[in-house]
């Protein structure tokens, strides 16, 4: 018996599906400091969409999950308050909480820094952004001691 090409690509449709949904399926970072990296390269890019994906708990991504509530303003406003910040990790620990690591992060801009925490987590997609000191983040964007341009000294 010979498949008709009608049954032929319906096979090959179901043995192709699979890879395809897991091809778009949200991920996450493969180490702690990739997802702080890749975050703060989403929000370089003003890739909303991918920042949301970084960012989440160990129950998965904001974009899957849709928690916390209103994740969608957090990822407009941390783009906005963070714009024009360049990132680089610096090491990191395991968190108190969660199973997670905080990872030591500089923010510089205009040759000014801020170092901060950043909480990652381990969730079934990689590694997510949990915590992130908004407020401690923002400094980098202020101006530093001695000068009108954007940032501090390396506080």
């Amino acid at each position: 018996m010979s498949m008709s090409v009608v049954q032929r690509l319906a096979a090959l449709l179901v043995v192709a599906a699979p890879g395809s949904l897991v091809a778009q399926a949200p991920k996450g970072a493969a180490t702690p400091a990739a997802a702080v990296e890749e975050f703060m390269r989403a929000l370089a890019d003003s890739n909303l969409f991918r920042m949301a994906q970084l960012f989440g708990n160990s129950k998965g991504s904001a974009f899957r999950t849709h928690q916390p509530k209103g994740y969608e303003k957090r990822m407009v406003v941390i783009q906005a308050m963070l714009r024009g910040a360049q990132a680089r990790t610096l090491g990191d620990v395991p968190a108190e909480k969660s199973g997670g690591r905080i990872i030591t992060t500089q923010l510089s801009n205009n040759g000014c820094k801020v170092t901060i925490p950043v909480t990652v987590v381990n969730a079934k997609e990689g590694w997510l952004v949990n915590e992130f000191k908004l407020e401690q983040a923002a400094e980098v964007n202020k101006p530093c001691e001695n000068s009108k341009r954007p940032g501090n000294p390396g506080r």
